[in-house]
């Protein structure tokens, strides 16, 4: 029986310490990847605000395309919106609230909030435009296919 006993608790101490070590981070970076690494963009949404009230704006994209992220830290984002399609290639990182996306050269860090088979990113940006200021702000709502 103290042998039974001694077994379980180590299988159990094993099993926090397995399941404790693989981080947030991790698991995430996984997911999004695993099993064919499609996503479906639900949503769009972008908002400006600017000193300018012209060149204020807000917009929801429902289902924009796609987002495919590869094991190798590359994929391909495919927006379809009024029937246009574009497909550009990118690479990313990421940090349990953070993905990093590079696409054309150009780095985007978004925040980003992870449930297993979803995903919401925000970016928000600041800049001074023809003496305006604007803050300018993308939500993505990604749901894995």
């Amino acid at each position: 029986m103290k042998l039974r006993n001694f077994l379980i608790a180590t299988i159990t101490v094993l099993s926090i310490a397995f399941t404790s070590s693989c981080s947030k981070e991790d698991r995430i970076e996984k997911n999004l990847w695993n099993k064919g690494g499609d996503w479906n963009m639900e949503s769009i949404t972008v908002n400006q605000t600017s000193t300018n009230p012209i060149d204020n704006f807000s917009e929801t994209i429902p289902n924009a395309g796609s987002f495919l992220f590869k094991e190798d830290g590359s994929g391909f984002v495919t927006f379809t919106i009024d029937g246009d399609t574009e497909i550009l290639p990118f690479n990313y990182s990421n940090t349990e609230d953070k993905l990093t996306l590079i696409i054309d050269s150009e780095t985007r860090v978004f925040d980003l909030v992870w449930e297993k088979n979803e995903i919401d990113l925000a970016i928000t940006e600041n800049y001074t435009a023809n003496g305006a200021s604007i803050t300018y702000k993308e939500n993505y709502s990604l749901k894995k296919k």
